[in-house]
């Protein structure tokens, strides 16, 4: 009889301690990492394969290679790529679960954002456009961020996260033992570093290894190096696109160089200041100046300059045309001998031209490739969001039943938390998210108890591990 009575109390006790933990802890569904059985092969498509002319040892490709600010010790590899196309892709690495890197960098847009300033984990806007990240290996300084403020790579890939606008992480060791807590990335993180450990320092290697990987080779202006001779143009674009290459390479070509076109350093352009109140002008990394990323998919962008003030090229190349603004900072490239900025006074024809030429470098392959897409996807059954379908699970579902608002186990998305939901986790008992392929297909490993078995043994399992034992003799 006292058996029984201290077995309810702990079943009573755990199933309050669960639902209390399933109430706070979980905040919204991010899926699982769907992943091939072998590792994806970064290393091939930004390394190994690069072509001709962005690989060291050719005339071109010694000048973008030149301008590679990988550092030694952290190459890029198929592990560290593939947990930092997990990190990028999750919202859990926001406060709220609501917000990851690609929110702000999306693959169809050349890994920026088409609107001129993201909006935050809170719904508040940042102050300045998300910059494009296709090709930004090839900087020579490796510093980040329109103002230059972070000196790498690997530093610039935490500070969104603990933004206060952008994800609002206050505590990196919160957000490491939230990570630790699935049942996924302490097997990435092996996979990528040798042990299972979540740190915030080894998230930065596996971001920035993935960033790095984001290499754009592909487009048609590419397709003219065919590596028989100097590259075929002529015989490549149209006669437009061909005439705005022409332009480009006399205008333009001097700040967006080599075939990556990539800059050198930072530039102040002419562009109007615009003062916000709180904020007030904007100098950039002083004197107006900002860094230039790389035009690789500019035309898929959406929106342009470090505010996105403008939403065409069109726009974009009437600018350098004749709105250049005279200041004392304007770069050098764009002054006259007489002290005056620059007046290309393109016609409207050669504008034309430029924007054609500008849609050659757009690159299909880096904006749909599977290497770079959202591995996410959803595990049946998983309520709590940790990559295995368990009794955790029933708890969350338990808790959440009938109550409204609360869909954290709608598994079917019928807006409701009814036996439906239940009889998906009950099907899918046992399931992880290796279970998952491409497809997100699920073998469930095991039959699930019932649930008054479930909360006993659960409760029983419990109170064994915590009754008191007799020390060994001696």
């Amino acid at each position: 009889m006292r058996t029984a009575t201290l077995v309810a109390l702990a079943a009573a006790w755990l199933l309050g301690s669960l639902n209390a933990n399933a109430q706070s802890s979980v905040t919204g569904a991010a899926g699982v990492p769907a992943l091939p059985t072998d590792l994806a092969d970064f290393v091939a498509y930004a390394e190994t394969d690069l072509p001709a002319h962005f690989r060291a040892g050719t005339p071109s490709g010694d000048l973008i290679s030149a301008r590679d600010s990988t550092p030694a010790d952290n190459p890029i590899t198929n592990a560290g790529a593939t947990l930092g196309r997990v990190l990028f892709y999750d919202p859990r690495l926001s406060h709220n679960n609501g917000t990851a890197c690609a929110s702000c960098h999306q693959q169809q847009h050349g890994f920026t954002d088409p609107e001129p300033k993201s909006t935050g984990f809170e719904g508040e806007q940042t102050d300045r456009n998300s910059m494009a990240l296709g090709n930004s290996r090839y900087y020579s300084n490796g510093a980040f961020f329109w103002d230059e403020r972070s000196p790498t790579l690997e530093h610039q890939v935490l500070q969104p996260i603990q933004s206060p606008v952008e994800m609002g992480v206050t505590d990196l060791g919160d957000l490491e033992e939230k990570l630790a807590a699935t049942d996924f990335y302490p097997k990435l993180f092996e996979q990528a570093f040798g042990t299972p450990e979540v740190t915030s320092e080894r998230m930065s290697l596996a971001m920035s290894q993935f960033v790095r990987s984001m290499v754009s080779y592909s487009s048609k202006y590419d397709e003219a190096f065919t590596g028989r001779g100097p590259p075929d143009f002529a015989g490549t674009l149209n006669v437009s696109e061909e005439r705005g290459h022409q332009l480009f390479a006399g205008a333009c070509a001097g700040c967006h160089g080599t075939n990556a076109q990539v800059a050198l350093a930072t530039h102040n352009i002419g562009l109007d200041p615009v003062s916000d109140e709180e904020l007030g002008t904007d100098e950039g990394a002083g004197d107006g100046e900002f860094k230039v990323p790389s035009l690789r998919n500019v035309a898929v962008r959406g929106t342009y300059m470090h505010d996105g003030r403008f939403e065409s090229l069109e726009e974009v190349v009437r600018f350098y045309s004749t709105q250049i603004q005279d200041n004392p900072n304007l770069d050098r490239v764009l002054t006259l001998p007489n002290g005056r900025p620059v007046r290309f006074n393109f016609t409207d024809q050669e504008v034309d031209d430029l924007v054609a030429f500008l849609g050659t470098l757009t690159d299909d392959v880096l904006l749909t490739s599977d290497l770079f897409s959202n591995p996410f996807v959803t595990l049946p059954g998983d309520y709590n969001d940790d990559g295995v379908v368990d009794a955790s699970d029933y708890i969350v579902w338990r808790s959440t039943q009938g109550t409204p608002g609360d869909l954290l186990a709608d598994g079917n998305a019928d807006g409701l938390v009814d036996s439906a939901d239940y009889d998906l986790w009950r099907a899918n008992y046992g399931a992880t998210w290796e279970s998952l392929t491409l497809a997100g297909d699920v073998a469930a490993a095991t039959a699930a108890p019932e649930p008054a078995t479930l909360t006993l043994l659960a409760a029983a399992s419990w109170f064994w591990r915590r009754r008191p034992r007799k020390l060994p003799a001696g």
